[in-house]
């Protein structure tokens, strides 16, 4: 053989070689991951991670986003079917579900699901707490691709991909992974649905039992019954006031827009309970953010309004010490809570719909020709 034959069949070895490469790395880049997050501070988050350009998948897959509302079984379960649909419209290899839906395994929450043969990741935001979710979704999203590149949940435990906390679940090659969480789980869980619901901005939402809590505290700024009423009960009364002032209006809020949720409606008597649990929560947080609001803005008023000596001649033992004032804006703002809570409701009915989970959840269930 010829040294120039020698050498073609060298350049042909070697382009050959090449070819596969560049074939390797053609397939990879043909390669899709769907995602499908539920709308919100869900996709507010996805949204966010997905912009960093830091996962170490990233060169080797597209990435499809899509926000939607995620459906739900008349059982209370997810629709994963619809989803794999969605992903062999979409012609993905991965599919990943972000849902804000709190999924359970017996008393264990879970933060995440695989399945390997249909290769779909589902991941549910409550599970991962109340802090740090941006990271943790990180986390989470990042370990569910490099474990669904694998063939099997017994692949990726050897070659890499399955954090710790991996539980076997029935049905064929199926995991779930358990949150790392300093507290029991669902308990994790219960105070990720309460940062879900975004109480802190459902307290924008009752402006008018604000006003009607104001105009109420402001009789405590001027008339000396009050005044003398709130220096002669002890701080435990005054407590006690406050406690019974704020649950009034929570219980009211509950019962006037029907935001307790049944066994029958979603699922069961125990899912039941952790959506009315996550609701009585929020609605604590909210209240009680009005309520410390109301107390500073009518302590402002009497501290204005009402002069030290004045409120020394006013009653009897009172000195006029910023005390006096603190106790005054107390009782009053315990008033103007309960004055406020009975007749006043939110500001608009339809962001009712957001306030809890439970509420929305009631948006994903399929409807009858009769609701259609």
């Amino acid at each position: 053989m010829s040294s120039s034959e020698t050498d073609e069949r060298d350049v042909d070895h070697e382009n050959q070689g090449q070819d596969e490469v560049h074939e390797a790395q053609g397939d990879r880049a043909h390669r899709k991951i769907a995602i499908y997050s539920d709308p919100g501070r869900t996709s507010l988050i996805m949204r966010k991670i997905l912009d960093e350009q830091n996962r170490d998948w990233a060169q080797e897959y597209s990435v499809e986003h899509e926000q939607v509302l995620i459906p739900l079984r008349k059982d209370g379960t997810l629709d994963l079917d619809t989803a794999q649909q969605w992903a062999r419209d979409s012609e993905a290899d991965i599919t990943v579900v972000v849902t804000e839906v709190p999924r359970t395994a017996g008393r264990r929450s879970k933060t995440t699901e695989l399945h390997f043969q249909e290769k779909l990741a589902v991941i549910s935001l409550p599970a991962l707490g109340p802090v740090g979710c941006r990271g943790g979704l990180r986390f989470q999203l990042n370990g569910a691709v490099r474990a669904l590149i694998h063939e099997s949940a017994d692949e990726a435990r050897v070659k890499g991909g399955l954090i710790n906390q991996v539980r076997d679940q029935r049905g064929e090659d199926t995991v779930y992974i358990n949150p790392r969480a300093p507290v029991p789980s669902r308990i994790w869980m219960l105070m990720g649905m309460v940062v879900a619901n975004e109480p802190l901005w459902s307290m924008l939402k009752l402006s008018k039992v604000f006003a009607a809590g104001v105009a109420t505290g402001a009789f405590g700024v001027f008339f000396t019954t009050i005044w003398e009423m709130s220096n002669a009960l002890p701080w435990w009364r005054l407590a006690l006031a406050s406690i019974i002032a704020v649950t009034a209006m929570v219980a009211w809020l509950i019962v006037s827009n029907r935001l307790w949720d049944r066994p029958a409606d979603f699922g069961g008597r125990r899912e039941a309970m952790v959506y009315n649990a996550s609701t009585v929560l929020s609605l604590l947080v909210s209240v009680t953010s009005l309520y410390l609001v109301l107390f500073f803005t009518i302590l402002a008023m009497a501290l204005m309004l009402i002069d030290p000596g004045f409120l020394a001649e006013s009653v009897e033992d009172a000195d006029g010490e910023f005390i006096n004032y603190v106790e005054i804006a107390w009782m009053a703002a315990s008033m103007g809570t309960v004055a406020g809570a009975f007749g006043s409701n939110f500001d608009d009915n339809v962001a009712i719909k957001d306030l809890t989970e439970g509420s929305r959840e009631a948006q994903r269930y399929p409807r009858d020709e009769e609701q259609s």
